[in-house]
Order: structure tokens, then C-alpha cells, then sequence
């Protein structure tokens, strides 16, 4: 096996032992990693999308996570989903197929659109995802909304399931931020997003200063309705852009894995034809540190650079080490 080889599934296994312990967090039935917990909000359409794409290989976790949707599909998104799976094309298309028959077959009527969406905007690709002949075995719990990491389920008990839980969330884990940003990390339209935080503000909730052409908005610190314990000890973490960044590791490595005898030259054109879309998500999910001056090398330079920054990436991964 080759060293590209081991690195890909060093950094594949560290990411699968990551998704088992944030299903975990959500009420998947498992007994979790000896790792650090999870230091941030789960975002659940992005887990899903990463497990579908990172996870597949293990029909243990797909079973378990199948076992939670089919108990609790109720507090997923399909349109963000859809917006996430559009930015980023983590999932697949096969596999958001077969979720979207298992869903429907569950009794979750309203994810039977899935599949067709899918089909019409996602060329195949992919494995089969659903395990032939799975027989759920129903353990999975409903999420505990008092951890932290429950936060955005939560928030989508109390106010639906829509875009609002996702700005609110954002806000009680930022300390101010403006309506494009918002609605960049938390994967809503800028409209939506400006409607909520016009509502918001209106209400009292939040208040606004004007910083040049924009506002930022932040907490009103005077209202007492979004009391210090409620989301208490919650973080931020971009995981779509995250996962996005991943993707793109891992496709290269797959790629130098293949051509084992290729020159530091040809690993190096191999390495740039994913680079700058991957060191761009890392930035958004504020990783940039590990890919940090990779654009700027070339040739042996820049291998040793990816090789390195993989390395960092996979380390980070198993300590939670998160922005």
C-alpha cells in the first residue's frame, strides 16, 4: 500500500469515527469513540450529506443512521438539504435517491420528492447507500435537546423546521454578524435570511448599526428573552464547507494513490487541479492554517506541503480541534 494510500484511509477512518460520535450526540444507538466530544452544534443536513459520501463503507453506521431518520426525519430539512447538497455535492445522487424511497417507505411522505430532485440535478454517481434487506432496529432515541450539541434541533422543536432556527442559532453563537454571512454559513437564501433578521429586529430581539452600505446585527442585550442559559456552551462550526474541503483532500489522494511511480512534478499538476477549491472551503470553515501558502508552491514543494497539511487536517479531526 502506498503512502497516499494509508494517508486516505487514515483520514477517512478518523472521519468516520467523527460522524459516528455526532450521530451519537443526536440519539443514534452506539457506544461513541474514546475521543473528545464534540465541541460544536451539530448540523444535521451536513452530517448527513458527509455520511452518505465518507461513511458508506460502513453499513453499521448507515444502519443506525437510517434507524434515526426513520424515527426522527421530522426535524431534517429537505430544502436545506437540497442547498447544501447544491453548494457543495457532498452527497450523491444515488444515495439521496435511495434515502428519499427509504424515507417514503418509513412513512415520511414528504421526503418521496427527494428522489426525483435528485435525479434532476445530479449526474450518477456513487454507491448504493441503503443496506439491501436492512431490518431497522429501532433504539435510536429523540435527540436531547440539553446538550449542546442538540442546539439546532432544538431550536427547530420551538420554531419549526426552517430557516429561523438556523439564524437564531447563528446569533446566539456569534457575537454579530451581516445577513450575507449569516445566510453563507447556515446555507439559507439571503433573502430569507434578510426577512428573518428584519422580523427579529422588529420584535426587539436583535438589534442593528449600520457599517457603511450593511448592517450587522447582533443580540439585543437588553432583551431578556433569549435568557444566558439558553445555548449555553453552544459553537459554531461551518460543516458544510468543512466536509466540502475533505472531499476534495481525499479526491486527490485517491488520485496520487493510482499513479504510485509518478513524478514530484506530476503529483504536484495532480494536486492543483483540486487546490484552490479546497484550500477556499477550509477558509470558510475557518481551517485555512493547514493548506496554509500550499497555492503559492510547486513541484516537490507543494507535495510535501498537501502531505502535511492532510496530516494536520487528520490530527485535528481526532482531537476536535475546531475553530
Amino acid at each position: 500500500m502506498s503512502k497516499w494510500n494509508e494517508q486516505a484511509e487514515r483520514l477517512r477512518g478518523t472521519l468516520v469515527d467523527f460522524l459516528w460520535d455526532q450521530w451519537i450526540a443526536l440519539g443514534v444507538a452506539g457506544r461513541g469513540t474514546k475521543m473528545p466530544p464534540v465541541p460544536f452544534v451539530v448540523d444535521a443536513e451536513a452530517l448527513l450529506l458527509a455520511t452518505m459520501r465518507f461513511g458508506g463503507r460502513e453499513a453499521r453506521l448507515v444502519g443506525e443512521v437510517l434507524d434515526w431518520l426513520a424515527r426522527n426525519g421530522g426535524l431534517i430539512s429537505l430544502q436545506r438539504l437540497k442547498n447544501l447538497q447544491t453548494s457543495s455535492r457532498v452527497g450523491t445522487r444515488e444515495g439521496l435517491e435511495e434515502l428519499g424511497r427509504f424515507m417514503e417507505a418509513a412513512g415520511h411522505r414528504n421526503w418521496k420528492l427527494l428522489a426525483a430532485w435528485a435525479e434532476s440535478v445530479s449526474s450518477p454517481g456513487g454507491q448504493a447507500w441503503v443496506p439491501e434487506g436492512l431490518e431497522l432496529r429501532k433504539m435510536s432515541q429523540a435527540p436531547d435537546g440539553s446538550r449542546p450539541e442538540v442546539f439546532l434541533l432544538r431550536l427547530r422543536s420551538l420554531f419549526g423546521v426552517s430557516a429561523r432556527p438556523e439564524v437564531i442559532a447563528w446569533l446566539l453563537t456569534h457575537s454579530s454578524g451581516y445577513a450575507a454571512e449569516i445566510a453563507r454559513d447556515t446555507g439559507w437564501f439571503s433573502k430569507s435570511v434578510q426577512a428573518i433578521l428584519n422580523d427579529l429586529e422588529l420584535s426587539g430581539l436583535l438589534e442593528s448599526e449600520p457599517v457603511g452600505k450593511r448592517k450587522v446585527y447582533s443580540v439585543n442585550p437588553r432583551n431578556k428573552t433569549f435568557h444566558q442559559q439558553f445555548g449555553g456552551g453552544s459553537r459554531w462550526f461551518s460543516q458544510a464547507p468543512f466536509y466540502l474541503g475533505v472531499r476534495h483532500a481525499l479526491e486527490i489522494l485517491e488520485r496520487l494513490a493510482v499513479t504510485p511511480d509518478a513524478s514530484e512534478s506530476a503529483r504536484s499538476i495532480s494536486i492543483r487541479k483540486n487546490l484552490p477549491a479546497m484550500t477556499a472551503a477550509f477558509r470558510l470553515a475557518g481551517m485555512g492554517d493547514d493548506f496554509k501558502g500550499a497555492s503559492s508552491l510547486a513541484g516537490a514543494d507543494l507535495v510535501a506541503s498537501f502531505e502535511g497539511g492532510v496530516e494536520r487536517l487528520t490530527k485535528k479531526i481526532a482531537r476536535r480541534a475546531f475553530e
